[in-house]
């Protein structure tokens, strides 16, 4: 990666927007600043430099809303079908190419939103949930274990159980981590991640942990239905995006 001004200056500003996003909407960050990056640098490297800040962000908001036990006790079979999907990601990681990892992860993103603001009324009944959750699980261990990204089938999930808002900061918060922490390791055992990528890595947590909490206190404004509203239209862009990246 060629550390010009401009660069420097590009990537500044997807990680702060990214952070911005994840402390609004509790994701986004992978989706928004892995595109970005990725045009200066391999996916791998990008995935590579982004754990960092993934994991610390997620943690953080496990934590920090006090829905962690409840988030345990109802999501901890999605969590455990997640962990045993990442090393399957993690080698799709390093053997498909980037425009098609960023179609795959596109079309989900973009199919999960579409259809989510076109009937904001589904709701998932509760016989069903344990069957959706452990696919949400699945196919989620997966997109993160190759981009960072289980987001998509995991909020397609929570959205359709119509989790309050911070009841869904707080459970997101928790899958992701069961996610992310495997992913470390198979990040590390493939190669993809090492010693050269620890300081870019922690250094990239100042724009991103000083932009989440502008996008927390900006969460604590928003009624519910507008923060719905907020995330589906978030993620149906960052789908476009992805998808546009990936083709063209």
């Amino acid at each position: 990666m060629e550390l010009t001004v401009s660069t420097m200056i590009v990537a500044l500003a997807a990680l702060a927007l990214g952070g911005f996003a994840k402390g609004l909407l509790g994701v986004g960050l992978p989706m928004v600043a892995i595109p970005v990056l990725s045009t200066f640098a391999p996916i791998p490297e990008v995935v590579a430099v982004m754990y960092f800040s993934v994991v610390s962000t997620n943690l953080y908001q496990a934590i920090a809303g006090g829905h962690l036990p409840r988030s345990i006790k109802r999501f901890w079979p999605m969590a455990l079908v997640m962990l045993l999907a990442v090393p399957v990601g993690t080698y799709s990681l390093i053997r498909m190419s980037a425009s098609t990892i960023s179609v795959l992860l596109g079309l989900a993103v973009t199919v999960f939103a579409l259809v989510s603001i076109f009937n904001p009324t589904f709701r998932i009944r509760q016989r069903l949930e344990r069957p959706a959750s452990l696919l949400a699980g699945a196919s989620g261990g997966y997109f993160g274990g190759m981009a960072l990204i289980g987001g998509p089938p995991v909020i397609m999930l929570m959205v359709a159980l119509h989790l309050k808002k911070d009841e869904f900061i707080g459970a997101i918060g928790l899958v992701y981590m069961c996610m992310l922490i495997p992913a470390g390791f198979s990040l590390i055992g493939m190669g993809v991640l090492r010693t050269e990528h620890v300081l870019p890595g922690l250094m990239a947590l100042i724009p991103v942990g000083t932009a989440l909490l502008a996008g927390q206190w900006l969460r604590g404004k928003i009624d519910e239905g507008r923060f719905r509203k907020y995330l589906l239209i978030s993620m149906a862009l960052m789908g476009i995006n992805l998808i546009r990246k990936g083709l063209f």
